[in-house]
Protein backbone atom coordinates (compact mmCIF):
# COMPACT_ATOMS: atom_id res chain seq x y z
CA UNK A 1 0.00 0.00 0.00
CA UNK A 2 2.71 2.47 0.96
CA UNK A 3 4.70 1.87 -2.21
CA UNK A 4 1.56 2.34 -4.28
CA UNK A 5 0.79 5.57 -2.46
CA UNK A 6 4.27 7.01 -2.93
CA UNK A 7 4.52 6.03 -6.59
CA UNK A 8 1.13 7.54 -7.30
CA UNK A 9 2.09 10.63 -5.34
CA UNK A 10 5.26 11.13 -7.37
CA UNK A 11 3.61 10.27 -10.65
CA UNK A 12 0.75 12.61 -9.90
CA UNK A 13 3.17 15.46 -9.33
CA UNK A 14 4.39 15.13 -12.88
CA UNK A 15 0.79 15.63 -14.11
CA UNK A 16 -0.40 18.71 -13.94
CA UNK A 17 -32.14 22.38 5.22
CA UNK A 18 -33.89 24.97 7.21
CA UNK A 19 -34.16 24.81 11.06
CA UNK A 20 -35.25 26.67 14.21
CA UNK A 21 -33.79 29.96 15.40
CA UNK A 22 -32.42 28.98 18.82
CA UNK A 23 -28.62 29.46 18.72
CA UNK A 24 -26.25 26.72 19.70
CA UNK A 25 -23.73 28.34 22.04
CA UNK A 26 -20.25 26.99 22.71
CA UNK A 27 -18.19 27.40 25.85
CA UNK A 28 -20.26 25.88 28.65
CA UNK A 29 -18.26 25.38 31.83
CA UNK A 30 -18.53 21.59 31.74
CA UNK A 31 -17.51 21.23 28.08
CA UNK A 32 -13.92 20.31 28.90
CA UNK A 33 -15.10 17.54 31.19
CA UNK A 34 -17.25 16.10 28.40
CA UNK A 35 -14.48 16.14 25.81
CA UNK A 36 -13.69 12.68 24.50
CA UNK A 37 -17.01 11.09 25.52
CA UNK A 38 -19.40 9.95 22.80
CA UNK A 39 -22.57 11.98 22.99
CA UNK A 40 -25.94 11.47 21.37
CA UNK A 41 -25.99 12.39 17.70
CA UNK A 42 -25.76 16.20 17.38
CA UNK A 43 -28.21 18.26 15.37
CA UNK A 44 -28.08 17.49 11.67
CA UNK A 45 -28.33 20.95 10.20
CA UNK A 46 -25.74 21.58 7.49
CA UNK A 47 -25.37 25.06 5.99
CA UNK A 48 -24.00 25.72 2.53
CA UNK A 49 -22.95 29.31 1.78
CA UNK A 50 -21.68 30.49 -1.63
CA UNK A 51 -18.09 31.72 -1.69
CA UNK A 52 -16.43 32.21 -5.06
CA UNK A 53 -13.01 33.55 -3.98
CA UNK A 54 -10.59 33.56 -1.08
CA UNK A 55 -10.92 37.26 -0.44
CA UNK A 56 -11.06 37.37 3.35
CA UNK A 57 -14.14 39.58 3.47
CA UNK A 58 -16.07 37.22 1.21
CA UNK A 59 -14.97 34.17 3.17
CA UNK A 60 -15.93 35.78 6.47
CA UNK A 61 -19.36 36.71 5.13
CA UNK A 62 -19.88 33.13 3.96
CA UNK A 63 -18.82 31.71 7.32
CA UNK A 64 -21.08 34.12 9.20
CA UNK A 65 -23.99 33.26 6.91
CA UNK A 66 -23.42 29.54 7.45
CA UNK A 67 -23.15 29.85 11.23
CA UNK A 68 -26.30 31.96 11.40
CA UNK A 69 -28.14 29.42 9.26
CA UNK A 70 -27.41 26.60 11.70
CA UNK A 71 -28.05 28.82 14.71
CA UNK A 72 -24.50 28.66 16.04
CA UNK A 73 -22.96 31.41 18.16
CA UNK A 74 -19.62 31.54 19.96
CA UNK A 75 -19.76 32.29 23.66
CA UNK A 76 -17.48 35.03 24.99
CA UNK A 77 -14.31 34.02 26.83
CA UNK A 78 -14.36 30.58 25.24
CA UNK A 79 -10.98 28.96 24.58
CA UNK A 80 -11.07 27.67 21.01
CA UNK A 81 -8.73 25.31 19.18
CA UNK A 82 -8.92 25.60 15.40
CA UNK A 83 -7.79 22.40 13.69
CA UNK A 84 -7.04 23.08 10.00
CA UNK A 85 -5.57 20.60 7.54
CA UNK A 86 -1.82 21.23 7.32
CA UNK A 87 -1.13 18.02 5.46
CA UNK A 88 2.37 19.09 4.41
CA UNK A 89 4.48 22.16 3.77
CA UNK A 90 2.36 23.24 0.83
CA UNK A 91 1.30 26.68 -0.36
CA UNK A 92 -2.35 27.81 -0.46
CA UNK A 93 -2.35 27.67 -4.27
CA UNK A 94 -1.73 23.91 -4.21
CA UNK A 95 -5.11 23.37 -2.53
CA UNK A 96 -3.86 20.49 -0.38
CA UNK A 97 -4.24 22.40 2.89
CA UNK A 98 -6.90 24.57 4.50
CA UNK A 99 -6.68 28.01 2.94
CA UNK A 100 -5.46 30.73 5.34
CA UNK A 101 -8.42 32.91 4.36
CA UNK A 102 -10.78 30.50 6.12
CA UNK A 103 -8.54 30.40 9.19
CA UNK A 104 -8.39 34.21 9.16
CA UNK A 105 -12.17 34.49 8.87
CA UNK A 106 -12.59 32.20 11.87
CA UNK A 107 -9.97 34.11 13.86
CA UNK A 108 -11.68 37.42 13.09
CA UNK A 109 -15.09 36.13 14.16
CA UNK A 110 -13.65 34.58 17.32
CA UNK A 111 -11.76 37.76 18.19
CA UNK A 112 -14.91 39.81 17.83
CA UNK A 113 -16.71 37.25 20.01
CA UNK A 114 -14.15 37.68 22.79
CA UNK A 115 -12.64 34.20 22.47
CA UNK A 116 -9.04 33.09 22.88
CA UNK A 117 -7.69 31.20 19.88
CA UNK A 118 -5.16 28.43 19.36
CA UNK A 119 -4.39 26.98 15.92
CA UNK A 120 -3.01 23.46 16.04
CA UNK A 121 -2.19 20.50 13.82
CA UNK A 122 0.34 17.76 13.09
CA UNK A 123 1.52 17.26 9.51
CA UNK A 124 0.98 13.91 7.81
CA UNK A 125 4.62 13.20 6.89
CA UNK A 126 7.78 14.63 8.40
CA UNK A 127 9.62 17.35 6.51
CA UNK A 128 12.46 19.51 7.77
CA UNK A 129 11.03 21.97 10.28
CA UNK A 130 7.98 19.76 10.85
CA UNK A 131 4.53 21.20 11.44
CA UNK A 132 6.02 24.55 12.49
CA UNK A 133 7.36 25.03 8.98
CA UNK A 134 3.98 23.95 7.60
CA UNK A 135 2.30 26.78 9.49
CA UNK A 136 4.55 29.13 7.56
CA UNK A 137 4.23 27.75 4.03
CA UNK A 138 0.44 27.47 4.30
CA UNK A 139 0.13 31.13 5.31
CA UNK A 140 -1.35 30.29 8.68
CA UNK A 141 1.58 31.68 10.70
CA UNK A 142 0.86 35.13 9.28
CA UNK A 143 -2.79 34.82 10.25
CA UNK A 144 -1.89 33.79 13.79
CA UNK A 145 0.46 36.76 14.15
CA UNK A 146 -2.18 39.16 12.87
CA UNK A 147 -4.80 38.00 15.36
CA UNK A 148 -2.60 37.09 18.30
CA UNK A 149 -3.51 33.43 18.05
CA UNK A 150 -1.27 30.76 19.52
CA UNK A 151 0.32 28.31 17.08
CA UNK A 152 0.57 24.78 18.44
CA UNK A 153 2.28 21.87 16.70
CA UNK A 154 0.71 18.85 18.34
CA UNK A 155 4.17 17.31 18.67
CA UNK A 156 4.82 20.00 21.27
CA UNK A 157 1.93 18.91 23.50
CA UNK A 158 1.42 16.25 26.12
CA UNK A 159 -0.51 13.27 24.84
CA UNK A 160 -3.66 11.55 26.08
CA UNK A 161 -4.07 7.79 25.91
CA UNK A 162 -7.46 6.80 24.53
CA UNK A 163 -8.85 3.36 25.30
CA UNK A 164 -12.38 3.65 23.89
CA UNK A 165 -11.61 2.79 20.27
CA UNK A 166 -13.57 0.02 18.61
CA UNK A 167 -10.96 -0.71 15.94
CA UNK A 168 -7.84 1.08 17.20
CA UNK A 169 -7.29 0.61 20.91
CA UNK A 170 -5.36 2.09 22.57
CA UNK A 171 -4.13 5.16 20.71
CA UNK A 172 -2.75 8.58 21.58
CA UNK A 173 -3.97 12.04 20.62
CA UNK A 174 -2.81 15.51 21.56
CA UNK A 175 -3.91 16.57 25.01
CA UNK A 176 -4.68 20.03 23.58
CA UNK A 177 -8.14 18.88 22.50
CA UNK A 178 -9.00 18.33 26.16
CA UNK A 179 -7.62 21.69 27.27
CA UNK A 180 -9.91 23.90 25.17
CA UNK A 181 -13.62 24.55 25.50
CA UNK A 182 -14.33 24.10 21.82
CA UNK A 183 -12.66 22.37 18.87
CA UNK A 184 -13.36 24.03 15.52
CA UNK A 185 -12.66 21.52 12.77
CA UNK A 186 -11.56 23.34 9.58
CA UNK A 187 -11.02 20.64 6.91
CA UNK A 188 -10.18 20.99 3.24
CA UNK A 189 -12.39 19.28 0.65
CA UNK A 190 -10.13 16.76 -1.09
CA UNK A 191 -9.99 13.35 -2.63
CA UNK A 192 -7.89 10.79 -0.76
CA UNK A 193 -6.21 7.75 -2.29
CA UNK A 194 -6.89 5.58 0.77
CA UNK A 195 -9.97 7.16 2.36
CA UNK A 196 -11.49 8.08 -1.07
CA UNK A 197 -12.70 11.43 0.33
CA UNK A 198 -11.32 13.54 3.15
CA UNK A 199 -13.37 16.05 5.10
CA UNK A 200 -14.60 16.57 8.64
CA UNK A 201 -14.06 13.08 10.00
CA UNK A 202 -10.69 12.44 8.38
CA UNK A 203 -9.27 15.84 9.39
CA UNK A 204 -9.39 14.84 13.06
CA UNK A 205 -6.78 12.14 12.42
CA UNK A 206 -4.27 14.99 12.47
CA UNK A 207 -4.78 15.07 16.25
CA UNK A 208 -2.59 11.96 16.31
CA UNK A 209 0.91 13.46 16.53
CA UNK A 210 3.90 12.90 14.28
CA UNK A 211 4.80 9.46 12.99
CA UNK A 212 2.26 7.75 15.24
CA UNK A 213 -0.13 8.25 12.33
CA UNK A 214 2.02 5.94 10.21
CA UNK A 215 2.57 3.52 13.09
CA UNK A 216 -1.17 3.01 13.44
CA UNK A 217 -1.50 2.46 9.70
CA UNK A 218 1.21 -0.19 9.92
CA UNK A 219 -0.91 -2.22 12.34
CA UNK A 220 -3.55 -2.92 9.70
CA UNK A 221 -2.20 -2.13 6.23
CA UNK A 222 -1.83 -5.78 5.16
CA UNK A 223 -5.42 -6.72 5.85
CA UNK A 224 -7.25 -7.75 2.70
CA UNK A 225 -10.01 -5.32 3.65
CA UNK A 226 -7.60 -2.56 4.71
CA UNK A 227 -9.18 0.27 2.72
CA UNK A 228 -12.58 -0.49 4.21
CA UNK A 229 -11.29 -1.39 7.68
CA UNK A 230 -9.32 1.84 8.07
CA UNK A 231 -12.62 3.65 8.48
CA UNK A 232 -12.81 2.25 12.02
CA UNK A 233 -9.63 3.88 13.35
CA UNK A 234 -10.54 7.18 11.67
CA UNK A 235 -13.92 7.28 13.37
CA UNK A 236 -12.35 6.15 16.65
CA UNK A 237 -10.09 9.20 16.64
CA UNK A 238 -12.93 11.46 15.49
CA UNK A 239 -15.18 10.35 18.34
CA UNK A 240 -12.40 10.80 20.90
CA UNK A 241 -11.67 14.35 19.78
CA UNK A 242 -15.32 15.35 19.36
CA UNK A 243 -15.19 18.70 17.48
CA UNK A 244 -18.04 21.02 18.38
CA UNK A 245 -18.13 22.85 15.04
CA UNK A 246 -16.92 22.00 11.55
CA UNK A 247 -16.38 24.63 8.86
CA UNK A 248 -15.15 23.21 5.54
CA UNK A 249 -13.02 24.98 2.97
CA UNK A 250 -14.78 23.91 -0.23
CA UNK A 251 -14.10 27.10 -2.16
CA UNK A 252 -11.48 25.31 -4.24
CA UNK A 253 -11.17 21.59 -3.57
CA UNK A 254 -8.58 19.04 -4.64
CA UNK A 255 -9.72 16.70 -7.43
CA UNK A 256 -8.10 13.91 -9.49
CA UNK A 257 -5.69 12.76 -6.76
CA UNK A 258 -4.94 13.34 -3.10
CA UNK A 259 -4.46 13.96 -0.28
CA UNK A 260 -1.09 15.44 -1.28
CA UNK A 261 -0.58 18.29 -3.73
CA UNK A 262 -0.56 15.85 -6.65
CA UNK A 263 -4.23 16.50 -7.29
CA UNK A 264 -5.79 19.26 -9.34
CA UNK A 265 -7.57 22.30 -7.88
CA UNK A 266 -11.31 22.30 -8.57
CA UNK A 267 -13.50 25.38 -8.20
CA UNK A 268 -16.37 24.31 -5.96
CA UNK A 269 -17.48 27.65 -4.58
CA UNK A 270 -18.89 27.05 -1.11
CA UNK A 271 -18.24 27.12 2.60
CA UNK A 272 -20.03 24.30 4.46
CA UNK A 273 -20.68 24.37 8.21
CA UNK A 274 -22.32 22.14 10.79
CA UNK A 275 -22.06 21.11 14.43
CA UNK A 276 -22.19 17.55 13.08
CA UNK A 277 -19.09 16.74 11.01
CA UNK A 278 -20.47 13.36 9.95
CA UNK A 279 -23.60 14.99 8.56
CA UNK A 280 -21.43 17.60 6.84
CA UNK A 281 -19.41 14.83 5.20
CA UNK A 282 -22.61 13.21 3.93
CA UNK A 283 -23.63 16.48 2.30
CA UNK A 284 -20.16 17.20 0.88
CA UNK A 285 -20.01 13.69 -0.60
CA UNK A 286 -23.33 14.26 -2.34
CA UNK A 287 -22.10 17.58 -3.67
CA UNK A 288 -19.12 15.97 -5.43
CA UNK A 289 -21.12 13.01 -6.72
CA UNK A 290 -20.04 10.45 -4.12
CA UNK A 291 -22.39 8.07 -2.33
CA UNK A 292 -21.73 8.60 1.42
CA UNK A 293 -22.07 4.85 1.89
CA UNK A 294 -19.25 4.40 -0.63
CA UNK A 295 -16.82 6.38 1.55
CA UNK A 296 -15.68 4.00 4.31
CA UNK A 297 -15.26 6.52 7.14
CA UNK A 298 -18.58 8.22 6.40
CA UNK A 299 -20.34 4.87 6.19
CA UNK A 300 -18.79 3.83 9.52
CA UNK A 301 -19.94 7.07 11.15
CA UNK A 302 -23.46 6.43 9.89
CA UNK A 303 -23.28 2.87 11.20
CA UNK A 304 -22.32 4.20 14.63
CA UNK A 305 -25.29 6.54 14.63
CA UNK A 306 -23.30 9.74 14.25
CA UNK A 307 -25.35 10.83 11.23
CA UNK A 308 -28.51 9.81 9.41
CA UNK A 309 -28.46 10.82 5.74
CA UNK A 310 -32.24 10.55 5.57
CA UNK A 311 -32.86 13.26 8.15
CA UNK A 312 -30.08 15.79 7.40
CA UNK A 313 -31.45 19.29 6.83
CA UNK A 314 -29.45 21.25 4.27
CA UNK A 315 -29.75 25.03 4.44
CA UNK A 316 -28.72 26.84 1.27
CA UNK A 317 -28.18 25.85 -2.33
CA UNK A 318 -25.95 22.81 -2.69
CA UNK A 319 -24.10 22.83 -6.03
CA UNK A 320 -23.33 19.66 -7.94
CA UNK A 321 -19.63 19.54 -8.79
CA UNK A 322 -18.67 15.96 -9.72
CA UNK A 323 -15.18 14.87 -8.66
CA UNK A 324 -13.26 11.85 -9.96
CA UNK A 325 -13.35 8.58 -8.06
CA UNK A 326 -9.84 7.29 -7.34
CA UNK A 327 -9.01 3.61 -7.93
CA UNK A 328 -8.99 1.28 -4.96
CA UNK A 329 -5.74 0.59 -3.13
CA UNK A 330 -4.00 -2.64 -4.10
CA UNK A 331 -2.81 -4.74 -1.15
CA UNK A 332 0.72 -5.97 -1.75
CA UNK A 333 1.85 -9.60 -1.45
CA UNK A 334 5.12 -11.46 -1.82
CA UNK A 335 8.17 -9.44 -2.83
CA UNK A 336 6.09 -6.30 -3.36
CA UNK A 337 4.92 -6.56 0.25
CA UNK A 338 8.51 -6.90 1.49
CA UNK A 339 9.54 -3.81 -0.47
CA UNK A 340 6.45 -1.95 0.73
CA UNK A 341 7.22 -2.77 4.36
CA UNK A 342 10.81 -1.65 3.95
CA UNK A 343 9.81 1.68 2.42
CA UNK A 344 7.18 2.26 5.06
CA UNK A 345 9.61 1.65 7.91
CA UNK A 346 12.24 3.85 6.28
CA UNK A 347 9.77 6.71 6.03
CA UNK A 348 9.18 6.92 9.80
CA UNK A 349 11.64 9.17 11.60
CA UNK A 350 13.47 7.76 14.61
CA UNK A 351 14.22 9.92 17.67
CA UNK A 352 17.83 9.81 18.84
CA UNK A 353 19.36 11.24 22.02
CA UNK A 354 22.73 12.99 21.85
CA UNK A 355 24.04 12.30 25.35
CA UNK A 356 26.83 14.84 24.91
CA UNK A 357 24.21 17.60 24.68
CA UNK A 358 21.87 16.15 27.32
CA UNK A 359 21.80 17.78 30.77
CA UNK A 360 19.55 15.03 32.22
CA UNK A 361 16.73 17.45 32.98
CA UNK A 362 14.25 14.59 32.67
CA UNK A 363 11.72 16.40 30.44
CA UNK A 364 11.74 13.64 27.83
CA UNK A 365 11.28 10.95 30.48
CA UNK A 366 8.55 12.73 32.41
CA UNK A 367 6.48 13.72 29.38
CA UNK A 368 6.70 10.56 27.25
CA UNK A 369 3.11 9.32 27.21
CA UNK A 370 3.86 5.67 26.27
CA UNK A 371 6.81 5.64 28.74
CA UNK A 372 9.23 4.76 25.97
CA UNK A 373 11.93 7.07 27.36
CA UNK A 374 13.51 6.01 30.62
CA UNK A 375 16.88 5.96 32.35
CA UNK A 376 19.63 3.43 31.71
CA UNK A 377 21.88 1.96 34.38
CA UNK A 378 24.00 5.10 34.39
CA UNK A 379 21.08 7.44 34.91
CA UNK A 380 21.08 8.64 31.31
CA UNK A 381 17.88 8.88 29.24
CA UNK A 382 17.40 6.07 26.74
CA UNK A 383 14.64 5.19 24.28
CA UNK A 384 12.90 1.81 24.24
CA UNK A 385 11.93 1.58 20.57
CA UNK A 386 9.66 -1.35 21.34
CA UNK A 387 7.41 1.08 23.25
CA UNK A 388 8.01 4.16 21.10
CA UNK A 389 5.04 5.35 19.01
CA UNK A 390 7.23 7.79 17.02
CA UNK A 391 5.11 10.79 17.92
CA UNK A 392 8.22 13.04 17.71
CA UNK A 393 7.20 14.79 20.93
CA UNK A 394 10.48 14.14 22.75
CA UNK A 395 12.28 16.34 20.24
CA UNK A 396 9.96 19.20 21.15
CA UNK A 397 10.22 18.53 24.89
CA UNK A 398 14.03 18.90 24.89
CA UNK A 399 15.09 22.52 25.37
CA UNK A 400 18.75 21.55 24.93
CA UNK A 401 18.06 20.11 21.44
CA UNK A 402 19.66 16.86 22.55
CA UNK A 403 16.90 14.86 20.83
CA UNK A 404 16.82 14.81 17.05
CA UNK A 405 14.87 12.90 14.41
CA UNK A 406 16.77 10.64 12.05
CA UNK A 407 15.65 9.00 8.83
CA UNK A 408 17.32 6.44 6.59
CA UNK A 409 18.63 6.96 3.07
CA UNK A 410 15.25 6.19 1.52
CA UNK A 411 13.63 8.71 3.81
CA UNK A 412 16.08 11.40 2.75
CA UNK A 413 15.63 10.51 -0.93
CA UNK A 414 11.84 10.77 -0.76
CA UNK A 415 11.98 14.02 1.18
CA UNK A 416 14.40 15.43 -1.40
CA UNK A 417 12.09 14.42 -4.24
CA UNK A 418 9.16 16.06 -2.50
CA UNK A 419 11.12 19.28 -2.12
CA UNK A 420 12.17 19.30 -5.75
CA UNK A 421 8.70 18.45 -7.01
CA UNK A 422 7.08 20.81 -4.48
CA UNK A 423 4.70 18.22 -3.08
Amino acid sequence: MFLTFMLCLLAGAARRIHSGNMPVTAGDSDMKAKRGKVKNRPQQRVAVAPCATYRVGEVRSAVEQALESIGFAFKARTSVLIKPNIMAQNTPEQCATTHPALVEALCAILRDSGCSVTIGDSSAFYQGGGTRAGFGTTGISAVAKKYGARLLPFEATTLRKIETGRSLNPFYVTGAVFEHDLIVNAPKLKLHRLARYTGGIKNMYGCVPGGAKQVYHRLFQHRADYQEFWAGPLVDVFEAVEPGLTVMDAVVGLDKDGPAATGEPRDTGVIIASTNAAALDCVACGMIGFDPYGVPAVREAIRRGLADPGTIRVIGNLPRVPYDRLPDIEIKTGLAKIIDDFLFDQFIMEPRIDLSACDRCGACVENCAPHAVGYDGSGRPAIDYGKCIYCYCCEEYCDRKAVSLRGGLVNHAIRALRRVMKI
